[in-house]
């Protein structure tokens, strides 16, 4: 278990992003042959260059390997996929429609976390199932940092940080509008083979100073949580 910082001289970001895609694909094909790949993928600004990476490096990747990954999402709004808000709605005009249309993979291969509001937990315990269809884990999870340091639907000293089950939960008490969300627990993100952190942009410097200091605890800096995983690596822009 370790973790690695890569910085971003100024106006070299792209090349930190690439070099964080690198290291997703690498970590995908680390596993073996027969092993369920899946990735974890956030919401929200942070992710968007990333994204642009993961596209270009896709190029230079054994189709054999795309057509085994499978994408999730770690995160959600308690809203149809169609809505402006959705997470999954924006991954797939800036990714996932790329990669089918480009033949690299399936629709298949695409599990966005759809509400569903006539069950008690509008759904998370039949994701939890479909994840539990390959592995019940992620091999890869991809997390933005936000500016109190929360990740995922994991905010500072939220009553969720304390479930210990790798499962998903909804909760609609969220500090960041919208209030009604879908998360990972923490337990799926630090059982992760690799997690990959974006603290992007002057408006992270509080998270990222909270992130780098001893003494604060992953309740404090939920951001935290992801240096559990076997690896851990941190994209920053900041010094």
């Amino acid at each position: 278990m370790g973790t690695e910082t890569i910085k971003a001289e100024p106006g070299l970001l792209d090349g930190a992003l690439q070099e964080a895609a690198r290291k997703i694909f690498a970590a995908l094909k680390s596993q073996p042959k027969d092993a369920p790949l899946t990735l974890g993928l956030c919401g929200g600004r942070s992710v968007v260059g990333l994204l642009a990476a993961l596209e270009r490096e896709s190029h230079s990747q054994p189709q054999d390997l795309l057509t085994r990954v499978q994408f999730f999402m770690v995160d959600e709004r308690l809203v149809p996929l169609t809505d402006e808000q959705s997470n999954f709605g924006g991954l797939k005009k800036l990714l996932f429609d790329k990669l089918v249309e480009e033949g690299a993979i399936s629709a298949s291969q695409l599990h966005p976390f759809v509400p569903n509001s006539a069950a008690p937990d509008h759904g998370c315990a039949d994701y939890w199932q479909e994840l539990s269809r390959f592995g019940g884990r992620f091999t890869v999870v991809v997390l933005g940092v936000g500016e109190d340091g929360h990740v995922a639907g994991l905010f500072p000293g939220h009553p969720l940080l304390n479930e210990t089950a790798p499962r998903f939960f909804q909760f609609f008490d969220s500090p960041k509008p919208p209030p009604a969300r879908m998360t990972a627990g923490k337990a799926l993100v630090m059982g992760a083979d690799l997690s990959v952190v974006l603290l992007l942009g002057e408006g992270k410097r509080a998270a990222w100073n909270t992130f780098r200091e001893a003494t604060v605890s992953p309740s404090e800096c939920p951001a935290l949580l992801a240096t559990r995983a076997r690896e851990c690596v941190v994209i920053t822009d900041l010094s």
